[in-house]
């Protein structure tokens, strides 16, 4: 419910679905996480019990956003990592639409991240990868991989810059460290063939 509880944040959002394949991790998020589970009691959140596989390819041209917060590539969530997914993925965003998933750590995973980008770049316009420094993480590192179906789509520049109150009450979020996340160190940066945000 963590990414559920910071979409819904953002006043201009007028609908959320999110999609869970365990419905335990669901009720035990709202029972030992409550400050994630948050987003769940939004009346502008809907969550659905079921795989978001299937659910996405039933959709057409249908969000503006999809965010795929899932677990990693090993085993059950295996099939979130490949060209057939982001084919459906692509195929149930709206024009112009985005997506954010998760992207792996660039110190571990750098040949899966490659390997993910090149299937992307075969169908979304724009391709980015971004990181963000967790602790918890193997190597304290996450990775974003960003696709948009609009080439002028800018992720490394933010939309819309936080209120000064909004931002006295972040811990971590700032324009510069946004724009930071998408310069990658240079043995990434050849590997995946990106140029760095300036």
């Amino acid at each position: 419910g963590g990414v559920l509880r910071e979409v819904m944040k953002h006043p201009g959002v007028k609908s959320a679905i999110l999609c869970d394949i365990d419905a335990v991790v669901i009720e035990q998020s709202k029972v030992h996480l409550k400050h994630l589970a948050c987003g769940f009691d939004e009346p502008r959140a809907e969550h659905l019990v079921g795989d978001g596989l299937a659910f996405l390819k039933e959709k057409t041209a249908s969000y503006d956003v999809i965010i795929v917060d899932s677990s990693d590539p090993d085993g059950p969530a295996g099939n979130l990592f490949g060209e057939e997914f982001y084919k459906i993925v692509h195929k149930a965003l709206k024009p112009g639409g985005v997506t954010c998933s998760q992207g792996e750590c660039m110190w571990l995973h750098l040949g899966l991240i490659k390997s993910m980008m090149g299937c992307c770049r075969n169908m979304f316009a724009n391709v980015e990868y971004a990181y963000t420094c967790i602790p918890t993480y193997p190597s304290g590192q996450i990775g974003f991989l960003l696709c948009a179906k609009d080439a002028t789509t800018c992720f490394s520049k933010p939309l819309r810059e936080p209120s000064d109150a909004q931002q006295d009450g972040f811990k971590y979020y700032s324009k510069a460290i946004h724009k930071a996340a998408f310069v990658l160190p240079e043995f990434a940066r050849k590997e995946l063939g990106v140029a760095n945000a300036e």
